[in-house]
C-alpha cells in the first residue's frame, strides 16, 4: 500500500487511474543499496525504470582526463533510466548512491502496456526527458568553458615555468631563492584565508618576482661588493623589465605575475620603488611576495653578504611592520613562523632537487 501511495505522488504517474497505479505497485521490485554503491554503470543497458523511494543517488561520468564529472543529484521521488528504458541504448552516465537508498524498479515490458493506454503519461515522460536534455546541454556548455579556461591556465603556467628555467640558467642562487619564495608566499596566502585559486596564483606567480634580472648585466647582478649608485639604479630596473616581459597578461595568473614582478619592492609606507606606491595601492600578491622575498634574502648568503640568523631576520621584519611591510601580512607570517622555518629547512634538504618541482608541487 505504501508503494501505491509513492507512485500516486509522483507527477509522472498523475494521469494513471487507480487500477494502473495498483499494477505498477504490484510489478515493481524493491531493492536496497548501501552508500557508495553503483546501481547502473555507464555503457550498461537497462530494461527498467528506477524510482528513488528513499535516500539519494548521483549521476556521474568520467571525462577524457579521467576526472569524475557530476551531472545531477537524484533525490527521493526522482526517477532515472528512462532514456535507456525508451531507446534500449547503453547508459550515458553511472548512477551511484550517496547514502543508503531504497529503489522501486519497474520492468520495461509491463510498463509499456500502461504507456500505450495512457498517451498523457508518455507525454509527461518525454517532457521530463526534454528538461533533462536541456539541463545536460547547459552543463556541457559550462563544462566546455571550464575546460577551455583550464587549458589556457595550463598554457600560461607552462610559460611561467619556462621563464623560471631561464632565470635559473643565468644564476643558480636565483633558482634556489625563487623556490623558497614561492613556497613561503603560498603559505602566507593560505594563512590570510584567501580562496584556493588566489593562493595558487600567488604561489605560481611568486617565482616571477625577479624575472626582470634576466635583463641586468652579470657584472652588476653577481657583483661581490656593494653596488655604486649608478649600478643600484640599473639593478632597480629589474622591476620594470619584469613587468614588460609579462606585459599584456591574458589571465589572472599572468596578471598576478606581472604585478608581483613590478611591485614587490614597493613599501607599505610609500618609500619603495619603482613608483612609490603605498598601502593597499600595492597589489596584495606583491605585498605577500615582498615579505617572503625579504625574509629569504636576509637568511641567505649572497655574493655581497653572509646570511643573517632567523632571529635577526625576524627582528628586522618586526621593526618594519607598518613601514616596509603590510602589518596584516607580517602578523600572518609571524603567527606561523615555526611552520615557515620548517619549510625553510625542508627546502634546504632538497637543495639538489629540481627547483621547478619544488615550486610547482605540494601547493
Amino acid at each position: 500500500m505504501k508503494d501505491y501511495e509513492m507512485f500516486q505522488n509522483i507527477p509522472l504517474f498523475s494521469c494513471l487511474n487507480t487500477r494502473e497505479i495498483e499494477i505498477l505497485a504490484e510489478i515493481s521490485e524493491e531493492r536496497s543499496y548501501p552508500k557508495d554503491t553503483v546501481i547502473l554503470h555507464e555503457g550498461e543497458k537497462t530494461t527498467a525504470l528506477y524510482i528513488v523511494k528513499k535516500g539519494n543517488a548521483r549521476a556521474v561520468s568520467t571525462d577524457q582526463h579521467g576526472s569524475k564529472v557530476v551531472y545531477n543529484d537524484i533525490r527521493q521521488g526522482d526517477y532515472f533510466g528512462e532514456m535507456s528504458f525508451i531507446d534500449q541504448e547503453p547508459r550515458s552516465v553511472t548512477v551511484v548512491t550517496t547514502e543508503a537508498t531504497e529503489l522501486l524498479i519497474v520492468p520495461r515490458e509491463p510498463f509499456k502496456k500502461i504507456l500505450s493506454a495512457n498517451p498523457e503519461t508518455s507525454f509527461t515522460l518525454m517532457n521530463g526527458l526534454s528538461r533533462n536534455l536541456r539541463k545536460a546541454t547547459r552543463y556541457i556548455e559550462d563544462l566546455i568553458f571550464v575546460v577551455a579556461h583550464q587549458e589556457l591556465h595550463d598554457a600560461h603556467l607552462d610559460t611561467l615555468k619556462r621563464l623560471v628555467f631561464a632565470a635559473e640558467y643565468k644564476d643558480e642562487q636565483t633558482g634556489d631563492h625563487i623556490a623558497r619564495v614561492s613556497r613561503y608566499s603560498g603559505f602566507i596566502a593560505e594563512e590570510l584565508g584567501l580562496p584556493e585559486q588566489n593562493v595558487q596564483d600567488i604561489a605560481h606567480a611568486a617565482p616571477m618576482h625577479d624575472i626582470g634580472k634576466i635583463g641586468i648585466p652579470e657584472h652588476i647582478l653577481l657583483k661581490p661588493g656593494k653596488l655604486t649608485e649608478d649600478e643600484y639604479a640599473v639593478m632597480k630596473t629589474h622591476t620594470i623589465i619584469g613587468a614588460k616581459i609579462l606585459s599584456n597578461p591574458q589571465s589572472n595568473l599572468l596578471k598576478c605575475a606581472q604585478q608581483v614582478a613590478l611591485s614587490h619592492h614597493e613599501r607599505f609606507d610609500g618609500n619603495g620603488y619603482p613608483y612609490g606606491l603605498s598601502g593597499e595601492d600595492i597589489p596584495l600578491g606583491a605585498r605577500i611576495v615582498g615579505l617572503a622575498d625579504t625574509f629569504d634574502a636576509l637568511v641567505s648568503s649572497r655574493p655581497y653578504k653572509y646570511p643573517h640568523s632567523a632571529e635577526i631576520a625576524l627582528s628586522l621584519i618586526k621593526q618594519e611592520r607598518g613601514k616596509h611591510f603590510d602589518p596584516v601580512i607580517v602578523d600572518a607570517f609571524l603567527a606561523n613562523i615555526e611552520k615557515i622555518l620548517l619549510l625553510k629547512e625542508e627546502l634546504r634538504s632538497y637543495h639538489n632537487a629540481s627547483h621547478i618541482d619544488l615550486i610547482w608541487n605540494d601547493r
